[in-house]
């Protein structure tokens, strides 16, 4: 088996909207490798998880080389992180990547909130 020590592998989380995170992921050469010759089935499992208890509150089966996948994260104003798992030839779940954490605003002022409100209006402008 190849040697992912030194990889480059990445995967990451941005904050499109209160309701749409993105996730994007790169493979390096030799991770892709190991999937073109089938050491790992071809759709590879992205969970999103609320970041403290790592529980996955979403997950969803794409093809390893789709290299991005917008989520719904159930809970507005909750920091989320993703974590990519592929299943190697021998049928175990290995998880392969982690994100970074990101904090997802909510759409409408709540009583008591002060921060990380971001109304639907901020999203349609046009960048200054």
């Amino acid at each position: 088996m190849t040697d992912f020590s030194l990889s480059n592998d990445k995967v990451y989380l941005l904050v499109r909207n209160p309701s749409s995170v993105f996730i994007c992921w790169t493979w390096s050469r030799a991770r892709a490798e190991v999937f073109e010759a089938l050491g790992y089935e071809p759709e590879i499992l992205v969970r999103l998880s609320a970041a403290g208890d790592k529980i996955p509150a979403v997950e969803q089966a794409v093809p390893w080389n789709s290299g991005k996948l917008y989520m719904a994260p159930p809970v507005e104003g909750k920091t989320y992180t993703a974590a990519i798992y592929a299943r190697n030839k021998e049928g175990v779940q290995e998880k392969l990547l982690e994100s970074n954490s990101a904090l997802t605003p909510v759409s409408s002022q709540r009583p008591g909130l002060s921060a990380g409100y971001a109304s639907a209006e901020f999203f349609r402008r046009s960048p200054v």
